[in-house]
């Protein structure tokens, strides 16, 4: 039994039933109360009453890469990403969190997302500083920065971009499994222009769908007055309950998110680290 949890929405036993496949999992999550990752960086430990502690042998040529559902019977925080995403609601849905999981393994699979590695993209993917992890919110979850302006709409290769955007979050949940991110839109000199809906509604999607439980909120750095309707309604592709979980700021509130030593100075910060 690990250490005494003070706050506690349900207890919830999974068992997971991958569709073809057998049952190759049973967890007991402890989960917590806060809904959107605000104010705790990690889900608290889980209570384990029950633990398949061998992964069943998956057969080639099914819907799920082997190494996924290895990970998934060894690291319990990874486990707990399929349903981190259920605080979000007021019960627990079983079938939705089989559903998501199926989705996403297979999802997985399909574009082989477990290979990704810095080998598959142009040294200016990383160069131009459009999507990156710098530093911390007030709660030391990390910040993935997300520059609108800089990926040209019409002008990239959007497949190429997705990949390079499933690279950072996979990049996340490997070296930090339970760790939730913020992210962080710079919308500064953005126009109609710039704004791919294609490159933000995957986003939304993957956080939703293939990463949940990833996200603890998002922070939407001063939209432009042209961009208003623009983000209402991508605002709308979360579901209801998530929907609090974006925030706009300027210069002026961003430092009730995030300290100034943690923001560069272009965004009024004191830190003197650049991308």
């Amino acid at each position: 039994m690990h250490k005494d949890i003070s706050s506690l929405s349900l207890v919830v036993i999974f068992t997971v039933i991958p569709l073809p496949c057998t049952i190759f999992s049973a967890h007991t999550f402890i989960l917590p109360a806060d809904r959107y990752g605000h104010l705790d960086t990690h889900i608290p430990d889980v209570n384990y009453s029950a633990r398949v502690s061998e992964s069943e042998q998956i057969n080639e040529g099914q819907e799920y890469d082997a190494r996924d559902i290895k990970r998934f019977n060894d690291v319990d925080d990874y486990a707990r990403m399929f349903i981190q995403h259920l605080q979000y609601g007021k019960t627990f849905d079983e079938q939705k969190a089989f559903r998501i999981f199926h989705e996403t393994m297979t999802w997985r699979k399909q574009n082989k997302v477990y290979d990704m590695s810095t080998d598959l993209f142009p040294a200016n993917y990383f160069d131009r500083h459009a999507i990156y992890f710098q530093n911390h919110d007030m709660n030391n979850i990390p910040l993935l920065h997300y520059v609108i302006r800089v990926f040209h709409k019409g002008q990239e290769d959007n497949e190429a971009v997705k990949r390079f955007i499933t690279y950072n979050f996979e990049e996340q949940i490997r070296n930090h499994p339970g760790q939730r991110i913020v992210i962080l839109f710079d919308l500064r000199e953005t126009g109609l222009s710039h704004l791919d809906y294609d490159l933000i509604k995957f986003v939304v999607n993957s956080l939703m769908h293939y990463y949940p439980g990833l996200l603890a909120y998002m922070l939407v750095y001063k939209q432009p007055f042209i961009l208003q309707a623009a983000w209402k309604l991508i605002k709308t592709w979360l579901p209801t309950e998530t929907q609090n979980s974006v925030k706009f700021v300027d210069e002026k509130t961003i430092s009730q998110y995030i300290s100034l030593d943690q923001l560069s100075k272009d965004m009024g910060g004191t830190a003197n680290d650049t991308p």
